[in-house]
């Protein structure tokens, strides 16, 4: 890395000048403001397990803070600090610079704080972050328990394009630093104008999911939302989660899931698994809601449109309703324990 300890640490604080907090980098603990009440959180990436060397480190710093930010996003709170435990091989030739540069737009971009945290020598890069979010006062959390039957079913957007790119990365597809993307050579003449635009999108959408900071702290206000949760291990292992915590079951309409731009257009072309991507495909960062709410009441409420996919019922599990015939859904998403495989990439 070229740098020790103690300068590192000096050009991070200069970086994540003190903000909000009454003691930020550089003491033995941080000092925050608490004037409600307080959301807590944490989540760790791994190289050879969430990303590989080959993926450009400033989405991998971005992508850190954005697991911890959604899951603020789906208390209904709002981001206010995060500290970063960071280790890196001792020879890491990366760019440690770069990392912190992406880290600071992001924490701008979604208005939090760095106030501490560790660096550490490590036999792979590992990025851990707790993050904290407040919640005003009076304002209660959104939790997985909350939804009950009868209820609609939200999504804030559409999904697939996650677990989309996370197929092409795994054919051999390629993102660089500034976002763009090269297809294997087996593709490079196949791989025309619009397959590429939608490769990109869908990429991106993988390695820099975008929290729904806005929409998460909109939610908590209003009291016909009953129930949340993030979509980071795909919809049918999350909406599975929210069903088990509110002891509820669920049906979903497969044709009322709002799919990723082009993905029906362009799966077939690329060889994705466009049902797998859309049914359990992880990292969307979306919402996953539930309100007694109609679509167009709550759409005009939150001023964006959301997406009604179903409805919470009595007893357990999920039933999928394609051309009005239901059969089970099984919850098939990502669990790193029982499935370490299902979210990391090609080596």
């Amino acid at each position: 890395m070229g740098d020790s300890e103690r300068a590192l640490i000096e050009r991070i604080g200069r970086r994540f000048p003190k903000r909000r907090a009454l003691v930020g980098v550089g003491d033995d603990a941080a000092v925050v403001p608490a004037d409600g009440r307080i959301v807590v959180t944490s989540d760790m990436l791994v190289e050879g397990v969430d990303f590989t060397a080959s993926t450009p480190i400033a989405f991998v710093a971005r992508k850190s803070l954005a697991a911890n930010v959604s899951d603020i996003a789906a208390m209904g709170a709002a981001p206010a600090f995060f500290t970063l435990s960071l280790g890196l091989p001792v020879t890491w030739p990366g760019d440690v610079d770069g990392f912190f540069e992406a880290l600071e737009i992001a924490a701008t971009e979604w208005e939090i704080e760095l106030i501490g945290g560790d660096l550490s020598a490590a036999p792979v890069v590992t990025v851990a972050i707790t993050a904290i979010g407040e919640l005003p006062s009076g304002q209660r959390p959104l939790l997985r328990s909350g939804a009950h039957s009868g209820e609609r079913l939200y999504l804030s957007r559409p999904i697939g394009g996650a677990a989309a790119g996370l197929q092409l990365l795994r054919a051999g597809w390629r993102v660089a630093d500034d976002g763009s993307v090269d297809p294997p050579a087996t593709l490079t003449d196949q791989a025309g104008y619009a397959l590429r635009e939608f490769a990109a999108a869908a990429i991106r959408r993988q390695v820099d999911p975008s929290p729904e900071v806005r929409l998460g702290a909109r939610l908590g206000r209003i009291p016909e939302i009953s129930s949340c949760i993030d979509l980071s291990d795909g919809l049918s292992t999350d909406l599975q989660h929210l069903c088990e915590a509110s002891r509820c079951g669920a049906v979903i309409d497969r044709s009322r899931i709002p799919l990723f731009q082009e993905l029906p257009q362009s799966a077939a072309a690329l060889g994705i698994d466009a049902s797998s991507a859309v049914l359990h495909g992880g990292e969307e960062l979306a919402l996953l809601f539930t309100s007694t709410l109609r679509e167009s009441d709550l759409s005009t409420r939150l001023g964006q449109p959301v997406y009604a996919i179903g409805r919470m019922r009595e007893g357990s599990g999920i039933m999928l309703s394609v051309d009005g015939v239901e059969t089970p859904l099984e919850p098939l998403g990502f669990d790193h324990f029982a499935d370490h495989g299902g979210a990391s990439l090609p080596q």
